[in-house]
């Protein structure tokens, strides 16, 4: 991967400058009401999501066994036509809503990334197609708590991200990692002290300047962000973006060109 600077900035400047986001992305930002909460249907309705149906064509790939509940890789994919968003939740977390991950321009609904389980539990996933919801779970046996603490609160933070976009049939594949403690405003230090919460809440990938991945972020994203999702119409020379914004208004912005 190909090594990008962090520039910070204002978390309110980096929203007007935003000009690819859509009028309603701007309008909601964040969605606290949803990330906020331990209920699952709470998180579910500040999403929308409504009468969801079991579906088969919603593709979880995760370990039966989680060692260590802080990093649990995680893969998505939807063969539902027309998949606009998938939102993740693990039920027994402080916070059940991991991520809403939505879709634009070529984007495939597919990602792969890694999150925090403070117990064993099911992942759930909500598919999003038109007007419809359509559902699927896994369960995964976590050995060690993954909501703990790590680190320190006076800890210097240097954010950094790596990127790498490469055409693979008929493809390109995307990765990422942003180096970002994740703190969730739960964990302690070694001094038994509570570190405050410091976690990215916002990651937008564009394609050419266009929308193509918006994600929104709870605490239950694992320490230094990692992403891999895929999008259908890029070429050899088009430029990938990728901009984060976290809770203390830091952000990142990381830029590069699909290889062949």
């Amino acid at each position: 991967m190909q090594a990008v600077n962090s520039n910070r900035r204002s978390f309110l400047g980096v929203l007007l400058g935003l000009a690819f986001l859509p009028i309603n992305a701007l309008a909601t930002a964040w969605n606290k009401a949803a990330f906020e909460t331990n209920q699952l249907e709470v998180a579910e309705k500040g999403l929308g999501i409504h009468a969801e149906t079991p579906n088969k064509e919603i593709e979880i790939i995760a370990p039966d066994r989680a060692e260590n509940g802080a990093i649990v890789q995680l893969e998505v994919k939807s063969s539902i036509p027309n998949t606009e968003a998938i939102a993740v939740f693990v039920e027994k977390n402080p916070t059940v809503l991991i991520g809403n991950f939505m879709f634009s321009n070529g984007a495939l609904p597919q990602i792969i990334t890694r999150i925090k389980m403070a117990e064993t539990s099911d992942i759930k996933i909500v598919v999003k197609a038109g007007d419809q919801y359509f559902t699927a779970s896994k369960n995964v046996v976590v050995l060690e708590n993954g909501c703990g603490g790590g680190g320190g609160a006076n800890e210097k933070f240097e954010s950094s991200m790596k990127l790498r976009a490469k055409q693979k049939d008929n493809f390109t594949e995307i990765k990422a990692i942003i180096i970002h403690p994740m703190h969730t405003g739960r964990g302690k230090d070694d001094f038994d002290k509570i570190i405050p919460a410091h976690f990215i809440q916002l990651i937008d990938l564009t394609l050419n300047g266009k929308p193509a991945l918006q994600i929104q972020c709870g605490t239950g994203i694992a320490k230094n962000p990692y992403l891999t999702c895929y999008v259908d119409n890029a070429k050899a020379g088009d430029k990938i973006s990728l901009t984060w914004h976290d809770n203390l208004g830091k952000t990142g912005t990381g830029e590069i060109e699909v290889t062949a």
